[in-house]
């Protein structure tokens, strides 16, 4: 049994070799290396047919030819976004109109713009850190950051995140990005 196993793979091996030498010639000749052996031609695509349709050609018409619907062309129409974009440009126009007589008071939503940092600084050893996408891959200090400045209560082990937790964490890394002790 064992001799038939050991001619198997040095036949199996004598194959590898012919077609790794083989390709190496096509590379020297310029030629694609792997070349497809079909033993098919290709098939086209599958698509499903209609059906023939049978025309019958009378050389006498019929009494009461059953009209035969045409198909609509299908025409896109043009028109249509031209007459939109007149609409928005006026409709943006008169609010414009509005905004020029009416002075407006400052809103909550003009409120001054808080910068969400990219980066992260320790701010006992100095070392910046980019802002984890997910809690389990923050480093020890960010961990101890957040618990530090009050925004978790503790450090939570990864198999302690759920989808609640998950989501207090997130806006805890919010927070504490938008602190400018520890902005980089």
């Amino acid at each position: 049994m064992f001799e038939f196993l050991f001619f198997v793979t040095a036949l199996y091996l004598g194959y590898v070799a012919k077609e790794a030498y083989q390709a190496v010639g096509r590379a020297e000749k310029g030629e694609p290396v792997f070349k497809q052996k079909t033993s098919a031609p290709p098939r086209a695509p599958s698509t499903p047919k209609a059906p023939p349709v049978k025309i019958a050609q009378d050389p006498e018409p019929a009494a009461n030819p059953e009209p035969v619907p045409a198909p609509a062309p299908s025409v896109k129409p043009v028109a249509e976004p031209k007459v939109a974009q007149k609409k928005t440009a006026a409709t943006k126009a008169k609010p414009a109109a509005k905004a020029a007589t009416k002075p407006k008071a400052p809103s909550k939503s003009e409120a001054p713009k808080v910068v969400m940092a990219d980066e992260l600084k320790n701010p006992e050893t100095g070392e910046i850190t980019p802002v984890p996408a997910n809690y389990r891959f923050a480093k020890k200090w960010i961990k101890d950051a957040l618990v530090q400045e009050k925004l978790l209560d503790r450090v939570y082990k990864p198999s302690e995140l759920d989808a609640a937790t998950s989501a207090r964490v997130k806006e805890a890394l919010d927070k504490l990005r938008t602190m400018k002790n520890y902005q980089a």
